[in-house]
């Protein structure tokens, strides 16, 4: 029998409101009986029998699945300007959807514009001054980059760089660890406003009301990593939850880098070990931008990085960029009227992430200019 979009949808709502699972064991009770609907309508031997489940917690998934009202909660999130979105339907992010255990129920409040590429930048509640001053460098030139910036809400780092994007006047997607009827901390609701209002979006995965748990910010993490391309750490301990999304990161195949910082500083203990460990290192934004795969690199606002210095002749900014950089520079400057990108990957024999790469760095630093979908030297 084939699923209906809508029901389907009620039932994933329905089973989003039981907290005790997760969502990689949801997604296989669902694969196993065909649909949400049709787990739904499971008794709890079934549950226990096929689903290996212990007679206490399908006992309680039945019970606490019945007495959801998916209804009411779709009422409460369009009275609250918040879309729901499931992974049937073509506005759930496509990056986060691929990810091992995507979201059963997305609340959304504001846009997530399909196809833009997005980096999450993290660390500390507990920030040092560095620590702060990084973060929100980094969204800066991210942001002008015209990349959107991920985060959590929390306070410290995710807050410094979510207010260094609001005012840069780029886009930045706050996930928080409860329901978007609730803001925490509450310090930051007018800080969630201003996210919502520029353009930005708030997301969750948990119901309307959910208040903060702690089970709720691990989970949280896992989509922070799932919308974006690279997860940045900026500062954090051993224990940081920044580490959590660093490892949720790794685990979905993104890019892991870390700030350095001072061996006598606690808060760099957890940035340095990944370093240590095979984390990319990263001073700037175009450390960051040019780690991205090839489809998040064309396309950028390179005239946005203004704090990258430019200045000096070719051959000295040659000097200070990488080889591959240089060696796109010679072959583009070698043609009269120009290379496209087809020319480049022809003419060098590079993959694409390559290519591109080379061209974000030789355009951030002014040396190419881009006319008719070809490159030609700017100086």
């Amino acid at each position: 029998m084939p699923i209906k979009l809508e029901e389907e949808k009620l039932a994933r709502i329905r089973l989003n409101f039981f907290s005790c699972l997760r969502c990689d064991w949801l997604l296989k009770l669902i694969e196993l009986y065909g649909s949400a609907q049709a787990l739904l309508e499971r008794n709890a031997e079934d549950l226990a029998a096929d689903g290996g489940l212990s007679p206490e917690t399908a006992e309680r998934f039945v019970r606490e699945t019945r007495h959801a009202d998916p209804h009411g909660e779709l009422e409460a999130a369009r009275r609250a300007g918040v879309r729901i979105l499931t992974v049937l339907e073509e506005d759930y992010p496509a990056l986060l959807k691929n990810i091992y255990d995507p979201p059963l129920a997305l609340y959304v409040r504001g846009k997530i514009p399909p196809g833009t590429p997005a980096v999450a930048v993290v660390g500390t509640r507990k920030p040092t001054d560095y620590g702060a001053r990084s973060a929100a460098r980094f969204a800066r030139e991210l942001s002008r980059a015209g990349l959107a910036l991920v985060s959590g809400l929390a306070r410290g780092i995710d807050t410094a760089a979510h207010e260094a994007a609001v005012k840069a006047g780029g886009l930045t997607w706050a996930v928080l660890g409860t329901g978007l009827k609730v803001c925490y901390p509450w310090e930051n609701r007018k800080l969630a406003e201003k996210i919502a209002a520029s353009g930005g979006a708030l997301v969750s995965e948990f119901p309307m009301a959910a208040g903060p748990m702690q089970a709720h910010f691990p989970r949280r993490n896992r989509i922070i990593s799932g919308l974006s391309y690279a997860v940045l750490i900026v500062e954090g301990d051993y224990k940081s939850g920044a580490l959590i999304t660093a490892r949720s990161a790794l685990e979905q195949g993104r890019e892991v880098l870390a700030l350095p910082g001072p061996v006598d500083s606690v808060m760099s203990r957890g940035p340095n070990m990944l370093i240590k460990n095979g984390a990319a290192l990263a001073e700037n934004a175009l450390d960051i931008i040019t780690a991205l795969p090839a489809e998040a690199l064309f396309g950028l606002k390179t005239a946005g990085l203004a704090e990258k210095e430019t200045g000096g002749t070719t051959a000295g900014r040659l000097k200070d960029l990488s080889p591959d950089a240089g060696s796109a520079y010679l072959a583009i400057k070698e043609s009269r009227e120009g290379l496209s990108v087809d020319n480049l990957l022809h003419k060098l024999g590079w993959p694409v992430q390559r290519i591109a790469a080379a061209l974000f760095e030789l355009e951030t630093s002014e040396l190419i200019s881009q006319c008719a979908d070809k490159y030609k030297p700017a100086v």
